[in-house]
Protein backbone atom coordinates (compact mmCIF):
# COMPACT_ATOMS: atom_id res chain seq x y z
CA UNK A 1 0.00 0.00 0.00
CA UNK A 2 2.57 2.40 0.72
CA UNK A 3 4.49 1.62 -1.97
CA UNK A 4 1.19 2.55 -4.25
CA UNK A 5 1.17 5.24 -2.63
CA UNK A 6 4.50 6.70 -2.81
CA UNK A 7 4.46 5.84 -6.87
CA UNK A 8 0.96 7.73 -6.85
CA UNK A 9 2.60 10.85 -4.88
CA UNK A 10 5.12 10.83 -7.18
CA UNK A 11 3.51 10.49 -10.56
CA UNK A 12 1.08 13.63 -9.23
CA UNK A 13 4.46 15.96 -7.91
CA UNK A 14 5.74 15.14 -11.61
CA UNK A 15 2.06 16.30 -13.42
CA UNK A 16 2.41 19.68 -11.02
CA UNK A 17 5.45 20.84 -12.89
CA UNK A 18 6.08 22.47 -15.96
CA UNK A 19 6.41 20.43 -18.75
CA UNK A 20 8.18 22.46 -22.05
CA UNK A 21 6.65 19.81 -24.07
CA UNK A 22 7.80 21.85 -27.11
CA UNK A 23 11.01 21.74 -26.36
CA UNK A 24 11.41 18.21 -25.24
CA UNK A 25 9.82 17.46 -28.56
CA UNK A 26 12.26 19.37 -30.67
CA UNK A 27 15.53 17.79 -28.92
CA UNK A 28 14.39 14.34 -29.97
CA UNK A 29 13.46 15.20 -33.31
CA UNK A 30 16.96 16.66 -33.32
CA UNK A 31 18.52 13.67 -32.39
CA UNK A 32 16.16 11.38 -34.86
CA UNK A 33 17.55 14.04 -37.76
CA UNK A 34 21.10 11.98 -37.17
CA UNK A 35 19.38 9.28 -39.33
CA UNK A 36 19.03 11.96 -42.73
CA UNK A 37 22.22 12.93 -42.07
CA UNK A 38 24.39 9.56 -42.49
CA UNK A 39 21.96 8.57 -45.16
CA UNK A 40 23.05 11.28 -46.83
CA UNK A 41 26.71 11.28 -47.06
CA UNK A 42 27.07 8.56 -49.96
CA UNK A 43 24.91 10.77 -52.35
CA UNK A 44 26.85 14.23 -51.45
CA UNK A 45 30.42 15.18 -54.11
CA UNK A 46 33.33 15.69 -52.66
CA UNK A 47 33.71 13.74 -49.29
CA UNK A 48 34.54 10.71 -50.82
CA UNK A 49 37.55 10.66 -48.46
CA UNK A 50 35.78 11.34 -45.60
CA UNK A 51 33.29 8.59 -46.03
CA UNK A 52 32.53 6.09 -48.88
CA UNK A 53 30.52 6.97 -52.03
CA UNK A 54 27.62 5.82 -54.07
CA UNK A 55 28.37 6.13 -57.76
CA UNK A 56 25.31 8.63 -57.84
CA UNK A 57 25.52 12.12 -56.23
CA UNK A 58 22.25 13.88 -55.47
CA UNK A 59 21.77 17.68 -55.61
CA UNK A 60 18.56 17.34 -53.96
CA UNK A 61 20.33 15.26 -50.89
CA UNK A 62 23.03 17.74 -50.82
CA UNK A 63 20.66 20.30 -50.14
CA UNK A 64 19.35 18.75 -47.35
CA UNK A 65 21.99 17.60 -45.73
CA UNK A 66 24.25 21.50 -45.79
CA UNK A 67 20.67 22.63 -44.29
CA UNK A 68 20.02 20.49 -41.42
CA UNK A 69 23.72 20.38 -40.50
CA UNK A 70 24.11 24.34 -40.03
CA UNK A 71 21.35 24.31 -37.10
CA UNK A 72 21.20 20.99 -36.29
CA UNK A 73 23.57 20.49 -33.33
CA UNK A 74 23.88 24.17 -31.90
CA UNK A 75 19.77 23.39 -31.36
CA UNK A 76 20.86 20.39 -29.70
CA UNK A 77 23.20 21.80 -27.20
CA UNK A 78 21.14 24.54 -26.69
CA UNK A 79 18.20 23.04 -25.46
CA UNK A 80 20.17 20.04 -23.44
CA UNK A 81 21.56 23.42 -21.72
CA UNK A 82 18.04 24.60 -21.24
CA UNK A 83 17.13 21.16 -19.48
CA UNK A 84 20.09 21.22 -17.70
CA UNK A 85 19.42 24.21 -15.51
CA UNK A 86 15.85 23.06 -15.55
CA UNK A 87 17.03 20.05 -13.87
CA UNK A 88 19.36 21.90 -11.39
CA UNK A 89 16.94 24.76 -10.20
CA UNK A 90 14.15 21.67 -9.68
CA UNK A 91 16.83 19.12 -8.10
CA UNK A 92 20.38 20.56 -7.34
CA UNK A 93 23.65 20.36 -8.76
CA UNK A 94 24.83 17.48 -6.90
CA UNK A 95 21.65 15.10 -8.28
CA UNK A 96 22.59 16.82 -11.72
CA UNK A 97 25.87 15.36 -11.46
CA UNK A 98 24.96 11.91 -10.34
CA UNK A 99 22.48 11.61 -13.20
CA UNK A 100 25.30 13.13 -15.86
CA UNK A 101 27.34 10.14 -14.28
CA UNK A 102 24.76 7.41 -15.49
CA UNK A 103 23.01 8.77 -18.19
CA UNK A 104 26.53 9.97 -20.28
CA UNK A 105 29.71 8.18 -18.40
CA UNK A 106 27.88 4.83 -18.21
CA UNK A 107 27.02 4.79 -22.13
CA UNK A 108 29.81 5.90 -23.42
CA UNK A 109 31.76 2.96 -21.29
CA UNK A 110 29.02 0.65 -22.62
CA UNK A 111 29.09 1.81 -26.50
CA UNK A 112 32.05 2.72 -26.81
CA UNK A 113 33.46 -0.81 -27.88
CA UNK A 114 30.08 -1.69 -29.47
CA UNK A 115 31.22 0.96 -32.16
CA UNK A 116 34.52 -0.75 -32.27
CA UNK A 117 32.88 -3.64 -32.93
CA UNK A 118 30.64 -2.24 -35.77
CA UNK A 119 31.90 0.58 -37.37
CA UNK A 120 35.38 -0.17 -38.34
CA UNK A 121 34.28 -3.09 -40.78
CA UNK A 122 31.17 -1.48 -41.83
CA UNK A 123 32.81 1.02 -43.25
CA UNK A 124 35.57 -1.31 -44.90
CA UNK A 125 32.61 -3.11 -46.17
CA UNK A 126 31.69 0.47 -48.13
CA UNK A 127 35.16 1.14 -49.37
CA UNK A 128 36.00 -2.46 -51.04
CA UNK A 129 32.77 -3.85 -50.96
CA UNK A 130 33.88 -7.49 -48.82
CA UNK A 131 32.70 -8.20 -45.50
CA UNK A 132 36.17 -8.96 -42.86
CA UNK A 133 34.73 -8.71 -39.30
CA UNK A 134 37.11 -6.91 -36.77
CA UNK A 135 37.80 -4.78 -34.27
CA UNK A 136 39.31 -1.35 -34.16
CA UNK A 137 39.11 1.68 -31.67
CA UNK A 138 41.10 3.97 -34.49
CA UNK A 139 39.61 7.33 -34.45
CA UNK A 140 37.42 7.01 -31.46
CA UNK A 141 35.36 8.28 -30.21
CA UNK A 142 34.29 10.27 -33.31
CA UNK A 143 30.46 8.98 -33.05
CA UNK A 144 29.87 9.63 -29.56
CA UNK A 145 31.26 13.07 -29.72
CA UNK A 146 28.10 15.31 -28.52
CA UNK A 147 28.56 12.88 -25.18
CA UNK A 148 32.16 13.55 -24.76
CA UNK A 149 31.61 17.01 -25.27
CA UNK A 150 28.99 17.28 -22.53
CA UNK A 151 30.53 14.85 -19.66
CA UNK A 152 33.79 17.82 -20.54
CA UNK A 153 30.89 20.47 -19.07
CA UNK A 154 30.05 18.32 -16.12
CA UNK A 155 33.55 17.54 -14.89
CA UNK A 156 33.98 21.84 -15.71
CA UNK A 157 30.64 22.26 -13.48
CA UNK A 158 32.50 20.75 -10.99
CA UNK A 159 35.09 22.80 -10.69
CA UNK A 160 33.85 25.61 -11.36
CA UNK A 161 30.14 25.48 -8.80
CA UNK A 162 32.29 24.85 -5.65
CA UNK A 163 34.70 28.07 -6.75
CA UNK A 164 32.15 30.10 -7.77
CA UNK A 165 30.45 29.86 -3.98
CA UNK A 166 33.06 30.81 -2.12
CA UNK A 167 33.28 34.33 -0.76
CA UNK A 168 36.03 35.72 -2.33
CA UNK A 169 35.22 39.53 -1.30
CA UNK A 170 36.38 41.88 -4.31
CA UNK A 171 36.98 38.89 -6.78
CA UNK A 172 33.73 37.82 -5.81
CA UNK A 173 32.10 40.95 -6.81
CA UNK A 174 34.06 41.66 -9.58
CA UNK A 175 33.42 37.80 -11.41
CA UNK A 176 29.80 38.25 -10.63
CA UNK A 177 29.54 41.63 -12.63
CA UNK A 178 31.79 40.45 -15.41
CA UNK A 179 29.43 37.29 -15.45
CA UNK A 180 26.26 39.71 -15.40
CA UNK A 181 27.24 41.71 -18.05
CA UNK A 182 28.63 39.26 -20.70
CA UNK A 183 25.46 36.88 -20.13
CA UNK A 184 23.70 40.37 -20.79
CA UNK A 185 25.18 41.19 -24.24
CA UNK A 186 26.11 37.50 -25.15
CA UNK A 187 22.98 35.30 -23.75
CA UNK A 188 20.08 37.61 -23.32
CA UNK A 189 19.64 39.31 -26.68
CA UNK A 190 16.74 38.90 -28.97
CA UNK A 191 19.43 40.20 -31.71
CA UNK A 192 22.15 37.39 -30.89
CA UNK A 193 24.89 39.58 -33.25
CA UNK A 194 27.51 39.79 -30.41
CA UNK A 195 27.16 35.78 -30.02
CA UNK A 196 27.31 35.04 -33.76
CA UNK A 197 30.51 37.20 -33.50
CA UNK A 198 32.15 35.19 -31.26
CA UNK A 199 31.28 31.77 -32.11
CA UNK A 200 32.53 33.02 -35.49
CA UNK A 201 35.81 33.51 -33.52
CA UNK A 202 35.96 30.46 -31.71
CA UNK A 203 35.07 28.52 -34.77
CA UNK A 204 36.89 30.09 -37.86
CA UNK A 205 39.92 27.66 -37.33
CA UNK A 206 37.95 24.57 -38.23
CA UNK A 207 35.12 25.99 -40.82
CA UNK A 208 32.76 26.18 -37.84
CA UNK A 209 32.51 22.49 -37.34
CA UNK A 210 32.05 21.82 -33.49
CA UNK A 211 33.45 17.77 -33.14
CA UNK A 212 36.86 19.16 -32.26
CA UNK A 213 35.76 22.36 -30.34
CA UNK A 214 34.04 21.92 -26.84
CA UNK A 215 34.62 24.89 -26.32
CA UNK A 216 32.44 26.30 -29.00
CA UNK A 217 29.31 24.17 -27.86
CA UNK A 218 29.99 24.96 -24.38
CA UNK A 219 29.01 28.27 -25.55
CA UNK A 220 25.63 26.83 -27.32
CA UNK A 221 25.27 25.68 -24.05
CA UNK A 222 25.51 27.92 -21.83
CA UNK A 223 23.26 29.99 -23.78
CA UNK A 224 20.52 27.23 -23.68
CA UNK A 225 21.30 27.37 -19.76
CA UNK A 226 20.64 31.26 -19.44
CA UNK A 227 17.22 31.08 -21.83
CA UNK A 228 15.79 28.79 -19.34
CA UNK A 229 15.67 32.18 -16.72
CA UNK A 230 15.01 34.44 -19.57
CA UNK A 231 11.20 34.07 -19.92
CA UNK A 232 11.60 37.83 -21.68
CA UNK A 233 13.86 36.33 -24.45
CA UNK A 234 11.28 33.21 -24.62
CA UNK A 235 8.37 35.29 -24.59
CA UNK A 236 10.02 36.99 -27.52
CA UNK A 237 10.75 33.64 -29.93
CA UNK A 238 7.38 32.76 -29.27
CA UNK A 239 6.05 35.78 -31.13
CA UNK A 240 8.72 36.37 -33.86
CA UNK A 241 9.43 32.82 -34.46
CA UNK A 242 8.69 33.75 -37.87
CA UNK A 243 11.32 36.57 -38.44
CA UNK A 244 14.14 34.85 -37.24
CA UNK A 245 12.94 32.13 -40.37
CA UNK A 246 12.64 34.65 -42.56
CA UNK A 247 16.11 36.02 -41.87
CA UNK A 248 17.81 32.63 -42.48
CA UNK A 249 16.45 32.37 -45.83
CA UNK A 250 18.99 34.78 -47.71
CA UNK A 251 21.81 33.39 -45.42
CA UNK A 252 21.35 29.92 -47.01
CA UNK A 253 21.43 30.53 -50.31
CA UNK A 254 25.02 32.33 -49.74
CA UNK A 255 25.62 29.23 -47.24
CA UNK A 256 24.40 26.86 -50.52
CA UNK A 257 26.80 28.64 -52.87
CA UNK A 258 29.97 29.26 -50.67
CA UNK A 259 29.38 25.15 -49.94
CA UNK A 260 29.16 24.28 -53.30
CA UNK A 261 32.40 26.75 -54.06
CA UNK A 262 34.53 25.20 -51.30
CA UNK A 263 34.17 21.24 -52.10
CA UNK A 264 37.11 19.59 -51.78
CA UNK A 265 39.47 22.17 -50.36
CA UNK A 266 41.34 20.89 -47.17
CA UNK A 267 42.11 22.85 -44.75
CA UNK A 268 45.71 23.72 -45.85
CA UNK A 269 44.57 25.23 -49.09
CA UNK A 270 45.39 28.99 -49.21
CA UNK A 271 42.35 29.95 -50.62
CA UNK A 272 40.90 29.59 -47.07
CA UNK A 273 42.94 32.65 -45.86
CA UNK A 274 40.79 34.74 -48.04
CA UNK A 275 37.04 32.25 -48.09
CA UNK A 276 37.62 31.73 -44.03
CA UNK A 277 35.87 33.98 -42.53
CA UNK A 278 32.67 34.77 -44.87
CA UNK A 279 31.99 30.61 -45.08
CA UNK A 280 32.67 30.62 -41.13
CA UNK A 281 30.11 33.26 -40.47
CA UNK A 282 27.54 31.77 -42.82
CA UNK A 283 27.63 28.53 -41.49
CA UNK A 284 27.55 30.29 -37.85
CA UNK A 285 24.79 32.40 -38.13
CA UNK A 286 21.33 29.86 -39.22
CA UNK A 287 23.01 27.47 -36.28
CA UNK A 288 21.64 30.03 -33.95
CA UNK A 289 19.09 31.95 -35.86
CA UNK A 290 17.66 28.80 -36.73
CA UNK A 291 17.83 27.07 -33.45
CA UNK A 292 15.84 30.74 -32.19
CA UNK A 293 13.09 29.62 -34.63
CA UNK A 294 12.69 26.46 -33.66
CA UNK A 295 12.60 27.23 -29.98
CA UNK A 296 9.80 29.95 -30.16
CA UNK A 297 8.05 27.77 -33.13
CA UNK A 298 8.15 24.65 -30.78
CA UNK A 299 6.71 26.39 -27.33
CA UNK A 300 4.22 28.27 -29.48
CA UNK A 301 2.42 25.67 -30.87
CA UNK A 302 3.48 22.04 -29.40
CA UNK A 303 2.07 22.94 -26.00
CA UNK A 304 -0.17 20.21 -25.42
CA UNK A 305 1.06 16.45 -24.14
CA UNK A 306 1.52 14.04 -27.03
CA UNK A 307 2.01 10.42 -26.48
CA UNK A 308 3.80 10.67 -30.15
CA UNK A 309 5.93 13.34 -29.79
CA UNK A 310 6.55 11.82 -25.54
CA UNK A 311 7.61 8.33 -27.67
CA UNK A 312 10.12 10.13 -30.04
CA UNK A 313 11.66 12.11 -27.27
CA UNK A 314 12.10 9.61 -25.49
CA UNK A 315 13.26 7.08 -27.76
CA UNK A 316 15.54 9.87 -29.35
CA UNK A 317 18.90 8.89 -27.07
CA UNK A 318 18.61 4.66 -28.33
CA UNK A 319 17.90 5.97 -31.87
CA UNK A 320 21.43 8.26 -31.37
CA UNK A 321 23.37 5.27 -29.70
CA UNK A 322 22.62 2.51 -32.30
CA UNK A 323 21.62 3.83 -35.56
CA UNK A 324 25.17 4.45 -36.97
CA UNK A 325 25.91 0.96 -37.79
CA UNK A 326 22.57 0.13 -39.09
CA UNK A 327 21.86 2.91 -41.46
CA UNK A 328 25.84 2.87 -42.87
CA UNK A 329 25.41 -1.06 -43.66
CA UNK A 330 22.05 -0.76 -44.97
CA UNK A 331 23.42 2.32 -47.29
CA UNK A 332 26.72 0.79 -48.34
CA UNK A 333 25.02 -2.56 -49.06
CA UNK A 334 22.72 -0.93 -51.64
CA UNK A 335 25.65 0.64 -53.64
CA UNK A 336 25.54 -2.90 -55.90
CA UNK A 337 21.93 -1.56 -56.61
CA UNK A 338 21.14 0.54 -60.11
CA UNK A 339 18.32 2.31 -58.27
CA UNK A 340 18.22 6.24 -57.98
CA UNK A 341 19.86 7.99 -55.45
CA UNK A 342 16.76 9.66 -53.78
CA UNK A 343 14.78 5.98 -53.68
CA UNK A 344 18.01 4.38 -52.08
CA UNK A 345 18.48 7.50 -49.23
CA UNK A 346 14.70 7.53 -48.50
CA UNK A 347 15.05 3.70 -48.23
CA UNK A 348 17.49 3.76 -45.49
CA UNK A 349 15.95 6.16 -43.73
CA UNK A 350 12.73 4.25 -43.49
CA UNK A 351 14.63 0.77 -42.58
CA UNK A 352 16.85 2.43 -39.83
CA UNK A 353 13.93 4.67 -38.26
CA UNK A 354 11.83 1.30 -38.24
CA UNK A 355 14.96 -1.30 -36.99
CA UNK A 356 15.14 1.54 -34.10
CA UNK A 357 12.12 2.08 -32.73
CA UNK A 358 11.02 -1.15 -32.83
CA UNK A 359 14.11 -2.03 -31.13
CA UNK A 360 13.12 0.66 -28.56
CA UNK A 361 9.44 -0.39 -27.92
CA UNK A 362 9.84 -4.18 -27.32
CA UNK A 363 13.44 -4.32 -26.37
CA UNK A 364 14.48 -1.41 -24.59
CA UNK A 365 11.78 0.74 -23.10
CA UNK A 366 10.25 -0.43 -20.23
CA UNK A 367 14.05 -2.41 -19.03
CA UNK A 368 16.83 -1.44 -16.93
CA UNK A 369 18.48 0.25 -20.07
CA UNK A 370 15.73 2.48 -20.86
CA UNK A 371 15.35 3.46 -17.64
CA UNK A 372 18.98 4.17 -17.47
CA UNK A 373 18.96 6.49 -20.84
CA UNK A 374 15.84 8.35 -19.85
CA UNK A 375 15.10 8.14 -16.01
CA UNK A 376 12.13 6.17 -14.21
CA UNK A 377 9.08 6.49 -15.95
CA UNK A 378 6.05 7.16 -13.36
CA UNK A 379 2.57 5.52 -13.93
CA UNK A 380 -0.98 6.37 -11.90
CA UNK A 381 -3.28 3.29 -11.74
CA UNK A 382 -5.69 4.39 -9.30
Amino acid sequence: ILRSLTSGYKYLEATNTIRYHGLDALRGLAMLLGIVLHAALPYMPGLEWFWPADKDSSNAIWFLEVFIHSWRMPLFFIVSGFFTHLVISRRSWKYWWKNRALRIGLPIVIFTPIIGLTLPWIFDFGWKGELKFFYSNENQPWHLWFLWHLLIFTIGSLLFVPVSRLKLGFISTASSKVTKLFAKFVFQSRFPIVFILLMVMLTIESGAELIINPVATALYFGLGFSLFKNQNLIQSLKNNWIYYLLSCIPIFVILMIFTRMTLGWGWDDPRWETWGLPVTIVKVAPGILFSYALIGLAESKLTQPSAIMRFISDSAYWVYLIHLPIVTFITFYMFRFSWQAEIKFILSIALTTVICLVTYKYLVRSTYIGTLLNGRRYSFKP
